[in-house]
């Protein structure tokens, strides 16, 4: 075993947040400035053909910035405990509320019967985000996809709020039959 021992001097400190190795408060503010990871790392690609407010959802769901139960407590936001607004089974969070809740994958269901598209397995929102781009669809249509998946997404958002603002009672046909009235998206195209 090897012990070092210690041969006299004076100790010094050095920062090494500036390239002068001098401490001071700018170089604490340009290290944490320019360090600082603004990306999203989002793979939303807005769809002309929604709505602003479709396609603000979405981004939302997928930085994880809608109001859900676990959003909210995770900003220190003090609200009653509740379940899923949608199927009153597990906490309520983005990714159960539009991927993995009762409601939304009978609404995937039938987004990919109605779209002739293979079942539709999605873990998280950006798997559905991915959903167009990886589809082998042609441009045109993966468009069309595109807008499909982000007004599903909406209408699922929306028909939970109505339960949990309003008091409605949630029907899959009723989400089902908004993302296919929502005729907006044939008259751009």
């Amino acid at each position: 075993m090897l012990l070092a021992t210690w041969k006299g001097g004076t100790d010094s400190w050095v920062w090494l947040g500036d390239s002068t190795r001098l401490f001071s408060v700018r170089s604490v503010k340009n290290l944490l400035v320019y360090s600082r990871d603004n990306s999203t790392n989002s793979v939303v690609k807005w769809c002309k053909w929604v709505p602003n407010t479709c396609n603000i959802n979405i981004w939302r769901a997928e930085l994880d910035k809608l109001p859900t139960q676990v959003a909210l407590s995770r900003r220190n936001i003090q609200v009653p405990f509740r379940l899923c607004g949608l199927c009153d089974s597990e906490i309520e969070a983005v990714e159960h509320v539009l991927v993995g809740c009762s409601v939304a994958l009978k609404v995937w269901d039938f987004v990919s019967s109605w779209c002739k598209f293979p079942p539709i397995f999605a873990f998280s929102v950006k798997d559905l985000l991915d959903l167009y781009s990886s589809s082998g669809l042609g441009v045109d249509k993966k468009v069309v996809f595109q807008g499909i998946v982000i007004i599903a997404c909406w209408s699922i958002w929306k028909a939970r709020n109505d339960r949990i603002f309003e008091g409605r009672v949630v029907k899959v046909e009723d989400i089902v039959g908004n993302i296919r009235s929502l005729d907006f998206l044939w008259y751009k195209y």
